[in-house]
């Protein structure tokens, strides 16, 4: 036989290195919820966190799990029997899934979402690869099984990890469909953005603006335009059950998202708002006797519009206060702004951001990437200058953020070789 024996292909090695940052994602996740579990992290609100081992740490925890546990039960997709359209049925879904199996256990939540940070990690090479090529997408994984936001996320039972794995799911369908002929790809990220919309409702209009940005972009192309609407139409068709189930648990009215909005909206736009969240400072009962949930939720929808109208000013106060909470490099809470925290996590974040800023200005004229990667992120940061801004609502978009660092430190690390390359050709001659 002549010749040495080939290696690997180059694919290959790209895929058993996309296994080992995943291998890798896991094993800190899990660390992580052992940590947690254990009392090694820090105090936290006064106590130490191994008191948090077998509890919700957030309220909106509280709500995820009540629900949770009525959909194992049968007693339907509620909160409670005055909250009966109160959340997104998605998170809830999973989390009776994993109940059914493991019992009502925060350990196997926290693997579970373990699990899901780890499946990230393969979505983000996914996409990187999609957008840009196998080196993005290498580096976008690494970043992604390392950035410790990620990471920690993981102990708080929270939907944000969830979503962000379909939201990467239905951004690398969609990097696809750009390039690619056929209705598969643009049904596919109709899908997962659909079941994205129904974990987070905050995603609801994201996905029609993309769908048309698409068409516009693409100049009216026909294709793109069917395109398009396949996607539109997965989307709705995955939103449209949550819809019907959700006029005959209204009485009779259209609600897409839940009846939450209200609430939501008043904590956002309101004489005592500071741009954060408040729930627990806000007297609910007031003006609500005899009301259905669906009364309630227009009476609050009615007195943030009401305070909007009469507050102009304040609502522009208030919305850079939520944009400066929303990219906030250090925790917006106090008791969470402890040099450990500030230094690992606002470390790593602005890091990412530095070169996700290199990544944006390099793909500057490329189309696909300011529909995939960009509006999605300016969609959500505006959205939440009229809710209330949190790090924690910024978590739900930056793995689209990470792609964009990704493709800023490859770029920076081509020019770094191409100037050595031009230096040692210097030295030579």
């Amino acid at each position: 036989m002549n010749g040495r024996a080939r290696g690997p292909s180059d694919e290959v090695r790209w895929r058993r290195t996309i296994v080992v940052a995943v291998g890798v994602a896991l094993a800190l996740r899990v660390g992580a919820v052992g940590a947690f579990n254990s009392g090694i992290f820090l105090r936290l609100r006064e106590r130490p966190t191994s008191e948090w081992a077998n509890k919700p740490f957030f309220p909106d925890s509280v709500e995820f799990l009540r629900m949770a546990e009525n959909i194992r039960s049968g007693r339907g997709f509620m909160v409670s029997e005055t909250s009966r359209i109160g959340r997104m049925p998605g998170y809830p879904v999973f989390l009776a899934l994993v109940g059914m199996v493991f019992g009502d256990c925060f350990l196997a939540y926290r693997l579970a979402d373990s699990l899901l940070g780890a499946g990230l990690v393969g979505l983000l090479a996914w996409l990187g690869r999609a957008v840009f090529s196998r080196r993005e997408g290498l580096v976008a994984a690494g970043i992604g099984a390392l950035y410790p936001a990620f990471v920690v996320y993981v102990v708080f039972t929270l939907s944000e990890m969830l979503f962000m794995v379909l939201l990467v799911a239905g951004s690398a369908c969609l990097a696809m469909a750009w390039s690619r002929r056929g209705m598969r790809w643009p049904a596919l990220a109709g899908l997962f953005f659909g079941l994205a919309a129904l974990v987070r409702a905050s995603h609801l209009l994201c996905v029609p603006l993309m769908a048309v940005l698409w068409v516009v972009l693409r100049r009216f192309e026909k294709a793109t335009i069917g395109k398009a609407a396949v996607m539109l139409g997965v989307f709705v068709a995955c939103l449209a059950p949550w819809a019907a189930r959700n006029w005959w648990a209204s009485g009779g009215h259209l609600v897409v998202t839940t009846l939450r909005t209200g609430p939501s909206l008043y904590e956002g736009l309101n004489p005592k708002a500071t741009g954060g969240p408040m729930m627990d400072a806000i007297n609910w009962d007031t003006g609500e006797e005899g009301m259905t949930e669906w009364e309630k939720n227009r009476y609050w929808r009615q007195r943030a519009l009401g305070f909007a109208r009469e507050n102009p000013r304040r609502v522009a106060q208030l919305a850079l206060a939520k944009l400066r909470r929303f990219w906030s490099v250090v925790p917006n809470l106090p008791e969470l702004r402890k040099p450990v925290i500030v230094v690992g996590l606002g470390g790593a974040y602005v890091v990412v951001v530095l070169l996700a800023l290199a990544g944006l200005v390099k793909a500057w004229r490329r189309w696909d990437v300011g529909l995939i990667l960009v509006i999605p992120v300016v969609y959500h940061s505006l959205l939440h200058t009229v809710f209330v801004g949190s790090i924690r609502y910024r978590l739900a978009v930056m793995p689209l953020v990470v792609v964009l660092a990704a493709h800023g430190a490859a770029g920076l690390w081509q020019a770094a070789r191409e100037r050595a390359g031009e230096r040692r050709a210097q030295g030579q001659v």
